[in-house]
């Protein structure tokens, strides 16, 4: 789970050059052969890079710089201007019948200038509920903590919203189905979660 929260935000890397972004922006470009050499089996998955090297955008494609950058020097401007997109129909839109990357869409940050709070949309066209939704969670958190930090307000909450949720998958050789008896606890849990919160 750890890697898959890193291809959304590199949070080992952004540990290493806390207090300037610049310079962590610069070395993940810089790194991303040795990356994308090292962790082969996820070569196209690597999400942070659409967010800061994607085509044809302000601040030579880094979408996260132009965000930042926009928001502390006129706090006050159109929240629509935060958004960010992982999809690009120029690479994206081909006629594979399967697609491993990318699932995650587009981002949105909506600031709150009166209670100096940041929250995170996240839009997924499809989700691996089981094998990577935790990974996904996590580092969209880690990636809104960063965010916040870089405007200078409080990351207040993540909202993932998620048009097809797959529970059909296939993990360490073994096939795991919605009624596969390996996530029964998990969905009482979620059951017994639900109940607590509604009779509360």
């Amino acid at each position: 789970m750890p890697f898959v929260s890193e291809t959304i935000f590199p949070a080992s890397m952004w540990e290493i050059f806390k207090h300037n972004r610049q310079e962590f922006f610069q070395n993940y470009i810089d790194d991303l052969p040795k990356i994308k050499a090292v962790e082969n089996k996820y070569r196209p998955c690597l999400y942070f890079e659409r967010l800061i090297a994607f085509d044809s955008c302000p601040h030579n494609g880094n979408q996260l710089e132009h965000i930042i950058s926009e928001y502390t020097s006129r706090p006050k401007v159109r929240r629509s201007m935060f958004q960010a997109s992982i999809f690009d129909p120029a690479r994206d839109h081909v006629r594979n019948a399967q697609l491993g990357f990318p699932c995650l869409g587009h981002i949105s940050f909506v600031p709150n200038n009166k209670d100096k709070t940041l929250v995170l949309n996240a839009f997924y066209a499809t989700q691996q509920i089981l094998s990577k939704a935790y990974g996904n969670y996590l580092g969209l958190c880690k990636l809104g903590n960063f965010m916040a930090h870089e405007m200078g307000l409080k990351f207040e909450r993540m909202n993932c919203f998620v048009g097809v949720a797959k529970l059909d998958e296939e993990i360490n050789g073994k096939k795991i189905g919605k009624t596969s008896p390996v996530i029964t606890p998990l969905k009482e849990a979620v059951r017994k979660a639900l109940q607590s919160k509604t009779e509360s």
